[in-house]
């Protein structure tokens, strides 16, 4: 730590004491006085209108240039949708070393169309060369939903609510940011709050199917970034945001209504700029399965039929605080502290119908179980960051430090009451489950970007990162003597993990063709301790990871992108811990201490016409594949379900997306990928698995301006039936969403209201054949839902916003096995 401080020193302090001569600066700003982003700034001789030097606006909205020869310029501004901006000529010399142009106001591109106003905005998704968008602060659709139902509308993206994972491309391994900062949540845990963040937080999604070394190396199909919404005013301004809803489901429960309020506030005052923002909200779920499963054991075939419905609901907040210092104008620091805590219940019941059929002789039993389970989670992220621009070359230096905790205490009390061919109960049973854990996380990194002669970049930085979980299974059955613990499924479990890395990017830009190659290494120490079933597994490992990138622009309107990244993802701390976990007498389920991580290779070619639609060819290799598969003892007639590493995973994938423009008052944005899955492992619960389906889906909105300020959208996705490892899903998924917008004339206020899943078509079928295995399955859940939302800014609308910022915890939190709704 000593020498990555004494690093930093030595390399900013020349930077910061250095004398600037001849510059021209100036912010750009839209018609609501918000600073505008990533505007092209051109600096022109006024002699012949030749380029002296070009520039963009950064985040603020500001520009700069530095040791400028002293001639006769104008600058022209440009940025789609907005009119061109050309300055008055002025003259820099020696007497006059100094333009400072303040505040350019760019006037947004109008066409009339009767009484119908077209006005350019973002389309909800926007293709990039590197990464798909998904605009959410606008979106009428979007508005009112969860972080994850938003999610099930992005191309390319598959939420399977059977298994709780998030597809991309139809692979598994995404890794999920909040602003930057990678989550540390199991599957489950991590679905389940992405089900709680309301969409009215959200800013915008980056999707990134192939990242550079600059990123943790893990996720092998790619990053998903959620960006929060941030404030862009000087003084002081703020958004409140209300919505409420409910569910329409047949035969579920009446109480599916769900609500947030969210406030966010930016105060900004010479050198230093005070954020912060606070939701509070109310959750609810519904989700019912039915499954059918055949056993054949000792001369007698036994048909299960069950039914489980589990009904959740719960109250959370969120906090976030933040403050900046901009010490000069080129370096800021920064602390930032927020807290996410959620206390919620849940009950489930299930039925399982039990007929054992030998010879001519049936006899018919039940199961009925039902459990009570609460849900409280908690955590809290102190981080504190040093920014510096160096230059308007794009030099920057940045530090991260993150400290981060997580608590979650789950307790679950389970009845069971086995009843005979008579329906009368023969026996019963009282079980309790109580699961405290914590998790601590500790990380820095450093960061630094270096422009050189050529349009040669380097990009280089170091991250070392410690994780400690603490997870405590405590399983009891009562007895005449009160509870007395179950010692075969009591266990204490704690993982450490310390993984350290270096990375190094080169770039260089010709005129027809970029390249971008870089390098990670990560080295890798961890161990595993099942106290109670005296298990220790150490490991400590190095690996490395290159990545290749290639941009050739072929004519105008004609470019092609050539990636390769090589990617691992390590299982998550609930995955190793060897607890067992009954959700009912016949079906558990067990973690795996000895899972290993996988290493997946990506190649990628991508066709751009005219910057906006894209035609791409995919094709990636996984190594040792993480995937939970399901074995059945015919004995006993218990299925347990259980992560294990296959051999191979390959994915090949087509995927098309292009806007397509109606009319001038009728936009529509559309994607579509065909894919092939293929699954093997010689020897899979002692069986040969070599199974593969070709697969597509694809994703239509349409974005619609009427007259008197209202607009609407309407949408529509599909998935085919698929393939994943063991399990198929045998009939298609699909789902239509509408809404419809009206914005107030003072244009500070706007009203929404939507509809997803309308005619609930979005619900899993499927079936595993395999081995002894023979198991259909049904699942439905709470897809269809309508919201109405209500959003207001007020304040100064001239605000700075707060910085972009990613933290030395980006990587670990993913992998945490607590929720932190």
């Amino acid at each position: 730590m000593k020498k990555s401080l004494l690093l930093l020193v030595i390399i900013i302090t020349p930077f910061l004491s250095f004398a600037q001569k001849n510059q021209i600066k100036g912010t750009v700003i839209d018609e609501k006085k918000t600073a505008l982003p990533f505007a092209n700034v051109l600096l022109l001789k006024t002699t012949d209108s030749s380029l002296v030097k070009a520039t963009s606006t950064d985040t603020d909205g500001n520009f700069l240039f530095e040791n400028v020869q002293s001639l006769e310029y104008i600058i022209k501004i440009s940025m789609v949708g907005y009119e061109n901006f050309y300055s008055p000529k002025f003259k820099l010399n020696s007497e006059n070393n100094l333009i400072d142009f303040n505040k350019i106001d760019l006037a947004i591109s109008t066409n009339q169309l009767g009484a119908v106003n077209v006005v350019a905005k973002k389309p909800f998704i926007e293709q990039q060369i590197d990464k798909t968008i998904l605009n959410v602060e606008n979106s009428i659709v979007a508005s009112g939903n969860t972080a994850l139902e938003v999610l099930e509308k992005a191309p390319g993206v598959i939420i399977d609510q059977q298994n709780d994972k998030i597809l991309l491309k139809n692979k598994s391994g995404v890794l999920v940011m909040i602003d930057g900062k990678r989550s540390y949540m199991s599957e489950a845990d991590l679905n389940q709050y992405l089900r709680n963040m309301p969409s009215d937080q959200i800013s915008s999604i980056e999707i990134i199917t192939n990242p550079s070394s600059k990123y943790d190396a893990s996720g092998n199909s790619g990053i998903i970034n959620i960006k929060l919404k941030k404030n862009k005013s000087y003084g002081t301004n703020g958004t409140y945001s209300a919505t409420a809803g409910t569910a329409l489901i047949p035969n579920s429960t009446n109480d599916l209504y769900r609500f947030s309020n969210n406030l966010s506030l930016n105060h900004r005052i010479e050198k230093w700029n005070i954020y912060g923002n606070a939701n509070a909200y109310r959750s609810t779920w519904f989700n019912d399965t039915e499954l059918n499963r055949k056993v054949n054991s000792e001369n007698s075939l036994y048909l299960f039929n069950q039914l489980s419905t589990r009904i959740g609901k719960g109250l959370g907040a969120s906090g976030k605080i933040g403050v900046d210092y901009f010490a000069n104008k080129k370096t800021t620091f920064g602390l930032m502290i927020d807290a996410n805590v959620f206390d919620g219940t849940m009950t489930n019941a299930s039925k399982t119908l039990i007929n054992q059929t030998k010879g001519d002789n049936s006899i018919k039993s039940s199961v009925l179980q039902s459990s009570n389970n609460t849900l409280p989670n908690e955590n809290i992220t102190g981080n504190f960051n040093i920014q510096s621009n160096l230059n308007e070359k794009g030099k920057e230096l940045s530090f991260n430090l993150d400290v981060s905790k997580f608590w979650k205490h789950g307790d679950t009390y389970f009845t069971t009451d086995f009843l005979d061919q008579n329906q009368s109960v023969s026996s019963n049973l009282l079980q309790r489950n109580i699961t405290p854990s914590s998790i601590d996380i500790y990380a820095a990194k450093i960061d630094f970007t270096l422009p050189l002669e050529n349009k040669v970049k380097l990009e280089m930085g170091l991250k070392s990162g410690y994780v400690m979980t603490d997870n405590n299974f405590q399983f009891d059955f009562q007895t005449e003597k009160g509870w007395t613990p179950d010692l075969g499924k009591t266990n204490t479990f704690i993982y450490e993990e310390n993984v350290n890395a270096a990375y190094l990017n080169f770039g260089k830009q010709w005129k027809k063709i970029g390249v971008q190659a870089g390098l990670r290494t990560e080295n890798t120490n961890s161990i595993g301790n099942s106290k109670t079933l005296n298990k220790v597994v150490p490991r400590n490992y190095w690996d490395f990871f290159p990545t290749l990138f290639i941009n050739q622009e072929l004519s105008k309107n004609h470019a092609l992108r050539y990636s390769y990244s090589r990617r691992i993802d390590r299982p998550n701390y609930q995955q190793l811990n060897p607890f067992l976990f009954f959700l009912d007498p016949y079906t558990f389920e067990e973690g795996n201490p000895f899972l290993q991580p996988q290493y997946t290779d990506n190649i990628e070619l991508n066709y751009t016409y005219k910057g906006s639609m894209t035609i791409g060819l995919a094709y990636a290799n996984t190594q040792d594949y993480i995937i939970q598969i399901t074995s059945q003892d015919d004995v006993t007639r218990v299925t347990k379900a259980f992560q294990t590493n296959l051999n191979t995973f390959e994915n090949f994938s087509l995927n098309l997306s292009s806007p397509i423009p109606i009319k001038k008052w009728w936009t529509t944005q559309n994607s579509f990928s065909l894919y092939y899955n293929k699954f093997k492992d010689p020897n899979l619960l002692e069986t040969n698995l070599n199974i593969g389906q070709i697969a597509y889906n694809f994703y239509t909105s349409s974005s619609i301006t009427l007259p008197k300020k209202y607009s609407a959208e309407l949408s529509m996705w599909y998935n085919s039936p698929s393939v994943y490892g063991i399990i198929k899903n045998t009939r298609p998924q699909y789902a239509v969403n509408a809404g419809i917008q009206k914005s107030f004339a003072d244009k500070k206020s706007k009203l929404k209201l939507n509809a997803n899943d309308l005619f609930l078509t979005s619900f899993f079928n499927g079936y595993v054949n395999y081995k002894n295995m023979d198991l259909s399955i049904k699942s439905r859940w709470t897809s269809r839902r309508i919201s109405l939302t209500y959003t207001r800014n007020f304040g100064n609308q001239n605000v700075k916003s707060t910085r972009k910022r990613t933290t030395a915890t980006d990587s670990e939190k993913s992998r945490i096995g607590g929720n932190q709704n």
